[in-house]
C-alpha cells in the first residue's frame, strides 16, 4: 500500500513538472508573437509621438512665449533701459503700490476705530490693497522669468523674425532674415507669420507647410491664444476688477520657422525608412507579453486547484504547501513585482529576439551551437522557476478553500496564531485558579495573576487621558471572564453534586465524565468511593451466597451419616434380627458414628484456627522424618490409589519449630486430598528444599482426575471441593484446615491450578541455633503456646505411632478430642463457626478414617 502511495504521488510530481515544462516552452515559442505585437505597437506610436509633437498645441505655446519675450527685448530698446516684466507688461502697476504706500508718518490717516482705538488709514481709490498689487508684481516677473528661459530652450530650434512695416526685418536669431524664409521647407518644417494689433490681439497670418493637416492643426492652436491674457489664468478672477490690464504685444508682425520633431525630439516614422530598434516599452505597451503570460498562469491555476483534489496523488500536503500566509504573501508580492513589472522577463524576451543573449555568450567564447542550447536552456530554467513559484503559491492558497476562512486564518497565518496565543494566554492568566492544586500552596499561581494584572495596570496608568477609556474596556472584559469562569464553577459543583446525589440514592455505578478543574481531587475521591461501595456489596453478596451454600453442604456432610445411624438403630430394634446381623449393623453404627464424630472435630479444629484458640505444643520437628511417617501411615491409601508418589527428600535433617501433631495433620490431608482426588495412572512429586534465605520449601504436585474449574482462592474456602458433584467422600475441610495450621506455625501455604494440574507449596522458617525457631508474631494471632511434652523423643511420632492400626489411632484421637471438649464451657454452635470460615476445599479427608470392606459397602 505504502509503495502504492509513493508511486501516486510520484505521479502527480511527474504532471506537474511536465506542465510546467509545456507552459515553459509554450512561452518561448510564443516570442516571434510578442516581437510583432511589440514591432506593431512600437510603429504606432511613433506616428502617434509625431502626431502628438506636431498637433501644435506646445508649439503655439511656446510661440507665445517667444513673442512675450521679443516684446520685452523690444520695449528695453525703446526705452533705453533695463525693464521689469511688471514694467513692460503692467506698465501703470507701480504707480498704483507708490499711491496705496505711505511716503512717511505725516501720510497716515488717524482715525477712531469702532473699539475707541486709533487705526491707520490709507487715501486710496480703489479697494484693492497694496499687498494684493505686489502679489500681481511678483506673478508677472515668475511668468516673465519662465518666457525667457523658454526663449533660451527653443533659441536654436525656433527661428523668427520682427518684420516692419516696410517689409525689412528688425530683431531675429538668424543671420539673414529675409533670405532664411524665402528658402523652400525641408521634410516637416513649417512656416508661418503672426500679428499682433494695436489692441494686442493675436491674427494667424500666412501658413506654409507640406501637409494640409498640419497647417490646420497649427492654425487652430494659434487661435486659441487670440485673446490670452496670462495673468488671467495666474491669478483669481478678481484681477479683472483691479484696475490693472495686462498690455502685451501690439503693432508687431513676427515671421516664425521651425521642424517640430527637431524642436521637440521626435522623428517621424512615415520618414523613417530605417529598422527601428524595439524597447521593453513596446513589449511592454504591446500587451502581447501579459496577453500570453495571463493565459498561461491561468491555466496553470486550473491545474493547480484541480489536481490536488485527486486523493491519491497526496499533492499539497507537504510542509512546503502549509506555509503560512504572510510569508506566502511577500513572496507573491515580491513575484508580482518582477512578473508584474515585466523588466526582467520582457529584458530576456527583447534579448534573446535581437540575438543580444547570443552574441553575449559567443563573448563567453561558447561555440554557436552550445550558444543557441544555453540560451534555450536559460530561457526553459527562467519560466520554470517563474511558473513552478506561481504554481505553488496557488496550491498553497488552495487551503482557504479546503480548509475553510476561519480555520485558515487560525492555523496558516501568523496573526491568526498570534492572536490564538493571546486568547490563550488570557484565558490562562484569568482562569489560572480553574487549574490550581489546592492541595498544594498556591503562593507561585497567585502572585502570578497578581503580577499580570500589575502590568496590565501599570500599561494602563501610562496612557494618560486614553487610560481611562482602556480602563474601561479591561474592566468589562475582567468581568466578562469572571462572569464566564464563575458559571463554568457553578457548573462544575453541580455535575459533583448531582454524582455525589445519584451515588447516594444507591446508583454505583454512576461515572463523572466532564473535567472538574478545582474539584477534579473530589472526583477522584468519589471515584475510590465508589469502588469500596462496589467491593463491599460484592463481597455481601458473596458472603450471603457463600453462607447459604455452607448451611446446604453442612447439612448434607451431617445428614449423610446421621441417616445412617436412625436406620441401623431402628434395624436393631427389630427382633428377628439375628447374631450375625447385630454385629454388622454395630460395625457400621460405629463407622458412621466415628465419621461424625471426625467431622465435627474437624469443624472444631477450623473453628479454633479461625478464632486463634489453636493451642501449640512447639518443639524442634525435624520435617523429613514426619513426612516420612505420615508416607508410611497411609502407604494402604497411596497403594489403593493407583498414583505413583515420587519423593525428593534430603538426607539431612532440617529441624523446625513446630507442632508436630498439627504438623501431621497438615501433611496428611495434603497427601489424602491427592488419593482421593488424583487421576489413577499418574505421578505425584513431593519435594523438600532447604532455600538460600533461610526457609523450606515443601512442594505436592499432582494431576487432578477432573480438570478444576475452580479457582485456587475458592479451593482454599471451606466446604467447597474439587469435585462439585459430591461423590467422594469428605467435608471439604482438609485444604482449610491444612492452610490455617501452616499460618498459626508462621508458615505459608499456596495453590496453584493449571488446568487439571495442581500444585501446593509451603514455606517454613528454619530453626536458628539455639532454639530460636519461633516465628514472631504468634502471640499476636492469638495462638497459645505451651511448652513440649517432657521426655518425648528428637524426632516427633504421629499421632498414631507406627505399628497402630489407624483405628486405633482414630480411636484415641477421638479420645483425646472428647477430653479436649469437655474442658469447653458449652457447645459450639456449628454454623457460626462455619460463617467464620474463609475459603473453600476440595476434598482433603481425615488420615485417621476407618476402611471400609466390600461388604458393607453393599449392605449400605
Amino acid at each position: 500500500m505504502d509503495t502504492k502511495l509513493k508511486s501516486s504521488h510520484r505521479l502527480g510530481i511527474l504532471i506537474i513538472m511536465l506542465a510546467l515544462l509545456l507552459a515553459s516552452a509554450s512561452t518561448i515559442g510564443l516570442y516571434p508573437y510578442m516581437k510583432t505585437k511589440a514591432e506593431s505597437y512600437h510603429n504606432r506610436s511613433s506616428v502617434r509621438q509625431f502626431e502628438e509633437s506636431s498637433n501644435f498645441g506646445n508649439l503655439a505655446t511656446q510661440v507665445m512665449n517667444f513673442s512675450y519675450e521679443i516684446w520685452h527685448l523690444k520695449m528695453q530698446e525703446d526705452t533705453g533701459r533695463r525693464l521689469t516684466y511688471a514694467q513692460t507688461f503692467l506698465p501703470g502697476l507701480e504707480e498704483k503700490i507708490r499711491r496705496q504706500e505711505p511716503k512717511d508718518e505725516a501720510a497716515v490717516q488717524l482715525g477712531d476705530g469702532e473699539d475707541g482705538g486709533q487705526v491707520t488709514v490709507y487715501d486710496s481709490e480703489n479697494p484693492y490693497d497694496v499687498y494684493y498689487y505686489q502679489s500681481m508684481q511678483q506673478t508677472i516677473d515668475r511668468a516673465g522669468s519662465e518666457w525667457e528661459s523658454l526663449y533660451r530652450q527653443y533659441y536654436s530650434s525656433l527661428s523668427y523674425g520682427v518684420r516692419e512695416q516696410d517689409g525689412t526685418y528688425g530683431r531675429s536669431n538668424v543671420t539673414e532674415p529675409k533670405a532664411f524664409f524665402r528658402e523652400p521647407l525641408k521634410d516637416d518644417e513649417i512656416q508661418f507669420t503672426i500679428s499682433f494689433n494695436s489692441s494686442g490681439i493675436l491674427k494667424v497670418q500666412d501658413i506654409k507647410g507640406k501637409r494640409d493637416e498640419d497647417i490646420m492643426r497649427l492654425k487652430e492652436s494659434l487661435t486659441r491664444f487670440e485673446f490670452y491674457d496670462p495673468l488671467e489664468v495666474r491669478l483669481a478672477k478678481g484681477y479683472r476688477y483691479s484696475g490693472v490690464e495686462f498690455q502685451g504685444p501690439r503693432d508687431m508682425t513676427v515671421e516664425f520657422r521651425c521642424s517640430p520633431s527637431q524642436m521637440f525630439g521626435y522623428t517621424d516614422a512615415r520618414f523613417d525608412s530605417g529598422v527601428q530598434q524595439l524597447t521593453l516599452r513596446d513589449y511592454r505597451f504591446s500587451n502581447g507579453y501579459f496577453a500570453i503570460g495571463a493565459s498561461v498562469l491561468g491555466l496553470l491555476a486550473v491545474l493547480a486547484l484541480a489536481l490536488p483534489a485527486v486523493k491519491r496523488f497526496e499533492i499539497g500536503k507537504s510542509g512546503l504547501c502549509r506555509l503560512s500566509f504572510e510569508p506566502l504573501s511577500c513572496i507573491g508580492v515580491a513575484w508580482m513585482g518582477v512578473m508584474g513589472d515585466g523588466t526582467i522577463p520582457m529584458a530576456l524576451i527583447a534579448s534573446t529576439m535581437d540575438g543580444s543573449l547570443k552574441s553575449e555568450l559567443l563573448r563567453a567564447d561558447f561555440l554557436p551551437w552550445s550558444a543557441d542550447v544555453m540560451a534555450v536552456v536559460i530561457n526553459l530554467a527562467f519560466w520554470m522557476v517563474s511558473y513552478g513559484m506561481f504554481y505553488w503559491g496557488i496550491t498553497c492558497y488552495r487551503a482557504i478553500f479546503s480548509l475553510g476562512p476561519w480555520r485558515y486564518f487560525k492555523e496558516r497565518t501568523w496573526l491568526g496564531r498570534f492572536l490564538r496565543f493571546i486568547k490563550r494566554w488570557a484565558f490562562n492568566a484569568f482562569n489560572v485558579f480553574n487549574e490550581t492544586d489546592w492541595e498544594r500552596r498556591s503562593t507561585r499561581i497567585i502572585g502570578k495573576a497578581i503580577i499580570a494584572n500589575f502590568v496590565i495596570l501599570t500599561i494602563i496608568s501610562c496612557l494618560w487621558f486614553w487610560g481611562i477609556g482602556a480602563l474601561v474596556i479591561y474592566s468589562l472584559v475582567l468581568f466578562f471572564l469572571l462572569q464566564k469562569y464563575w458559571g463554568q464553577m457553578q457548573q462544575k459543583y453541580n455535575t459533583l453534586l448531582k454524582g455525589i446525589n445519584e451515588i447516594a440514592e444507591g446508583n454505583l455505578d454512576v461515572e463523572i465524565q466532564e473535567e472538574l478543574g478545582v474539584f477534579n481531587p473530589f472526583k477522584e475521591q468519589l471515584s475510590r468511593i465508589q469502588e469500596g461501595f462496589r467491593k463491599a456489596v460484592a463481597q455481601e453478596v458473596k458472603s450471603e451466597r457463600t453462607k447459604s451454600e455452607l448451611i446446604t453442604n453442612v447439612s448434607h456432610d451431617l445428614k449423610t451419616p446421621l441417616t445412617a445411624i436412625i436406620t441401623y438403630v431402628n434395624l436393631l430394634k427389630q427382633e428377628n434380627v439375628t447374631e450375625e446381623e447385630r454385629k454388622s449393623y454395630i460395625r457400621v453404627l460405629d463407622q458412621k458414628s466415628m465419621r461424625l464424630k471426625v467431622l465435627i472435630e474437624d469443624l472444631f479444629e477450623v473453628s479454633k484456627a479461625s478464632s486463634g484458640t489453636v493451642s501449640l505444643h512447639l518443639e524442634n520437628v525435624d520435617i523429613v522424618s514426619l513426612l516420612k511417617q505420615v508416607r508410611f501411615e497411609l502407604a494402604d491409601k497411596i497403594d489403593a490409589s493407583g498414583i505413583e508418589f515420587r519423593y525428593n527428600l534430603p538426607e539431612e535433617r532440617i529441624l523446625l519449630h513446630l507442632d508436630s501433631q498439627k504438623t501431621y495433620r497438615v501433611f496428611e490431608n495434603l497427601l489424602v486430598n491427592i488419593t482421593k482426588y488424583g487421576m489413577p495412572g499418574t505421578r505425584a512429586y513431593i519435594q523438600v528444599v532447604r532455600e538460600d534465605d533461610g526457609h523450606v520449601l515443601i512442594t505436592m504436585r499432582n494431576i487432578s482426575a477432573r480438570e478444576l474449574e475452580v479457582s485456587p482462592e475458592e479451593l482454599t474456602e471451606r466446604f467447597v471441593r474439587g469435585d462439585t458433584s459430591r461423590n467422594t467422600e469428605g467435608s471439604g475441610l482438609g485444604l482449610a484446615i491444612a492452610g490455617s495450621f501452616v499460618e498459626v506455625q508462621g508458615g505459608t501455604m499456596k495453590l496453584e491450578v493449571e488446568d487439571d494440574l495442581f500444585r501446593v507449596s509451603i514455606r517454613w522458617k528454619t530453626e536458628e541455633p539455639g532454639g530460636a525457631g519461633q516465628e514472631p508474631g504468634r502471640e499476636a494471632r492469638g495462638v497459645s503456646e505451651e511448652p513440649g511434652v517432657p521426655g518425648m523423643p528428637e524426632t516427633p511420632v504421629a499421632e498414631g505411632a507406627p505399628g497402630k492400626t489407624a483405628m486405633d489411632t482414630e480411636k484415641e484421637n477421638a479420645g483425646e478430642t472428647h477430653g479436649r471438649e469437655s474442658e469447653t464451657d458449652g457447645d459450639i454452635d456449628i454454623s457460626t463457626a462455619a460463617f467464620d470460615m474463609e475459603g473453600v476445599v476440595w476434598g482433603a479427608e481425615e488420615a485417621e478414617e476407618s476402611k471400609k470392606d466390600s461388604k458393607t459397602d453393599r449392605e449400605e
